[in-house]
C-alpha cells in the first residue's frame, strides 16, 4: 500500500494505455461560407512528456484540399508517404487523378486538368486504412476541402437594334458555388461526415463542447479562422497533451490556403 507498484502492473498499464494518444496533439476543421478553417497544435510528446514543438503534419494536394492527422507519430508518417504516394503516382494518368493539359490548336479536344477531390481523397484513406485492419495504423485522419456544387444561373438581358425590329435576348451567366466537406475517421477508416465541425486528438471531447458552442453557420474566411481558432484554444487549455502554439489554415475558394498562427499557454 502506497509502496511502488509491481512490474506486472506497470506493465498492465502500458498496454492499456492509447497508442493515439501517445503523442498527444488534436484537430478541428470547421466549414464556413465556400470556405474551410483548419486548426492543428504543435507539441510533440511521449505521453505526459514534451520533447519538441513542431507544426503537425498535413497533406495539401492541392489548394482545394487538406488532410490532417492525429496519433501515433511513426504511423502518421507512415500514412502520409502513403497517401502522397498514391496521389502523385496517378497524376498524369488518362484514367488517374488528373489529365494532362493538350494544346488546344493541334486538337480538338479542349484542355482539361483534374485534380483529386475531396471525396474520392476520403475514400482512398478510408481504404487504405481499412486495408491494415489487422495490423492498424493508430492514426485518425481528417479530410477537409472545397467540392463544386450546383452551378447556379444568373439571367443576363442584352438588347439588339436592326433597321426594322427592337429584340431582347435573355442569357445566363453562370456561377459555380463551393460547398464545405468534412471527413473523419477512426483507426480502421470508418467514414463520419459533418456539415459543422469535425474534432479528433487527445482533446476530442473538449472540442466538441467549445465548437459547438462557437460555430455558427454560413462565416465568411476571417471570421471562421477567428471563430475556429478561439474554440481550439479554449478546448487545449482543458488538455495537457495538446496545445503550445496554434497554426489555423483556411482553405478558400479563390485565394488559396491561408495560414494564420496563434500564441498558446505554455504551462
Amino acid at each position: 500500500c502506497g509502496g511502488r507498484p509491481s512490474p506486472v502492473t506497470m506493465v498492465s498499464a502500458q498496454q492499456q494505455q492509447d497508442p493515439t494518444t501517445m503523442n498527444g496533439g488534436s484537430i478541428l476543421a470547421m466549414a464556413g461560407k465556400e470556405c474551410v478553417a483548419v486548426a492543428v497544435d504543435k507539441r510533440f510528446g511521449s505521453g505526459s512528456q514534451m520533447i519538441t514543438l513542431a507544426p503537425r503534419q498535413v497533406l495539401t494536394p492541392h489548394s482545394h484540399l487538406l488532410v490532417g492527422f492525429t496519433g501515433l507519430e511513426g504511423d502518421v508518417q507512415t500514412l502520409y508517404q502513403e497517401l502522397d504516394l498514391q496521389v502523385q503516382s496517378k497524376l498524369g494518368r488518362s484514367l488517374g487523378f488528373s489529365i494532362p493539359n493538350i494544346d488546344a490548336e493541334s486538337s480538338s479536344f479542349p484542355k482539361m486538368h483534374k485534380l483529386i477531390s475531396p471525396k474520392a481523397m476520403a475514400s482512398l484513406t478510408s481504404h487504405i486504412l481499412y486495408g491494415r485492419r489487422g495490423a492498424p495504423y493508430y492514426v485518425e485522419p481528417i479530410i477537409v476541402g472545397l467540392m463544386p456544387s450546383k452551378t447556379t444561373a444568373m439571367p443576363v438581358s442584352s438588347s439588339s437594334s436592326t433597321s426594322t425590329s427592337s429584340s431582347t435576348q435573355i442569357t445566363s451567366d453562370a456561377k459555380t458555388t463551393m460547398s464545405p466537406f468534412l471527413c473523419g475517421m477512426d483507426l480502421i477508416g470508418a467514414q463520419s461526415y459533418s456539415d459543422a465541425f469535425v474534432v479528433g486528438g487527445t482533446a476530442s471531447k473538449s472540442l466538441y463542447g467549445t465548437a459547438e458552442a462557437l460555430w455558427e453557420p454560413g462565416l465568411e474566411p476571417e471570421d471562421l479562422a477567428r471563430v475556429c481558432g478561439m474554440a481550439f484554444q479554449s478546448a487545449l487549455e482543458r488538455d495537457c497533451l495538446s496545445g503550445y502554439g496554434t497554426i489555423v489554415y483556411v482553405l478558400t475558394k479563390d485565394r488559396g490556403i491561408l495560414q494564420y498562427e496563434l500564441a498558446n499557454r505554455n504551462d
